[in-house]
């Protein structure tokens, strides 16, 4: 199968009216699986999008993200400001399947600037929250004694210490897989260490790898944080 040509006969029965789709994700590039799934991003006129939907297509699962050009606009401000944004990726990266006036161009080009900028830095609170948390699980991970708490208490560290690493480099994040990809796009080695030091909790319960790495990223973004700490709550919270 085509994944190109199927996306774009799919939207073209689905979407006569579209004005620009995406195939993103992993279907068109050498990471592709049996089981990679079609993404598709569609923009559409009117008060139907935004919406996303999974339909099928020959037993294959095909993810629709259907957006106007104003709701795209709102989704990437959401999704940028969390440092993450599928939909930038999807535009940016992907295969331009339809394109009518120019749209589908300009979406794209503006996304690829927007990904290349990277996503905003790390404000000062926010770097102390993510060493505050990083400094908690390390003091859970050393105070484990349950081998099935120590994995649990790992699998969070993992993902913490992963999205520390990207976001002080001003690197997207991501989930899953894909943040794995960025990880060891941006830092091979630290990724390397990073899973071997999972690995040995997950299958002999030693910790002791994972916690070194986990402190060594962390003193380089300014070290263990417990005392003096604070945040107030949200105004929303106060009487």
């Amino acid at each position: 199968m085509d994944p190109v040509r199927t996306a774009c006969d799919l939207v073209t029965a689905r979407f006569p009216d579209a004005r620009a789709a995406f195939l993103g994700g992993s279907a068109n590039t050498m990471r592709r699986t049996p089981f990679s799934d079609l993404d598709i991003v569609v923009f559409l006129e009117g008060p139907l999008a935004p919406y996303r939907e999974t339909t099928e297509h020959a037993d294959l699962p095909v993810e629709w993200f259907c957006h106007t050009a104003e709701s795209y606009d709102e989704f990437v401000e959401r999704e940028t400001s969390d440092r993450r944004s599928p939909l930038l990726h999807m535009c940016g990266e992907g295969v331009v399947l339809l394109d009518r006036n120019g749209s589908g161009r300009r979406t794209q080009e503006e996304a690829l600037t927007r990904l290349r900028a990277g996503p905003p830095p790390l404000s000062r609170a926010e770097l102390e929250d993510r060493r505050y948390e990083l400094t908690g699980q390390l003091d859970d991970l050393a105070g484990a004694d349950d081998p099935d708490e120590l994995v649990f208490i790992a699998d969070r560290l993992l993902v913490a210490v992963a999205e520390l690493i990207l976001v002080v480099r001003r690197r997207w994040c991501s989930h899953g897989k894909w943040l794995l990809r960025r990880l060891r796009e941006a830092d091979p080695e630290t990724s390397r260490e990073l899973l071997l030091g999972y690995r040995q909790v997950v299958c002999a319960a030693d910790p002791d790898l994972l916690r070194r790495v986990a402190a060594d990223v962390l003193d380089g973004v300014g070290g263990r944080l417990v005392v003096g700490y604070r945040r107030d709550a949200p105004t929303g919270f106060r009487r």
